[in-house]
């Protein structure tokens, strides 16, 4: 089930949406400067690119990590590191997360937190993608 109390999942605002059950493999998304979604294979991939090499990450859409896929046609976003870091708090917190990119790229993470006295919140950091640009 989406983490949203409402299913944006059904609205066709949205390229991906998927919702992670296990947040703590999640958390490469720290590292990842692309991300791309396909309704064929690979699925999810999550890219990262460094002085050392690149690394992807690929998740089909029936793993035990991914409890709700969907993707209506392929996308491949870049994102800076420094604009992803600020959610790290919200990520360690978490025990849900959902990530969500719409067709211009915007990539949408939000995290359910429960506080120490047991209460749900949600946490939503958005992030544009890189702009491309030509020389």
């Amino acid at each position: 089930m989406p983490l949203s109390t409402q299913s944006h999942v059904r609205d066709e605002h949205y390229v991906l949406a998927a919702s992670l059950d296990n947040v703590r493999n999640l958390s490469n998304i720290l590292k990842i400067l692309q991300i791309t979604m396909s309704p064929s294979q690979p699925y999810f991939r999550l890219s990262t690119f460094g002085n050392s090499g690149s690394a992807h990450y690929d998740y089909p859409k029936d793993s035990d990590m991914m409890e709700l896929f969907q993707c209506t046609k392929t996308q491949t976003n870049r994102y800076k590191m420094s604009l992803l870091k600020p959610s790290t708090k919200a990520l360690s917190l978490s025990c849900k997360v959902s990530v969500r990119t719409d067709n211009q790229g915007f990539l949408s993470l939000q995290y359910l937190v429960r506080n120490d006295d047991g209460q749900i919140c949600f946490v939503e950091y958005y992030c544009c993608p890189d702009e491309e640009v030509e020389d």
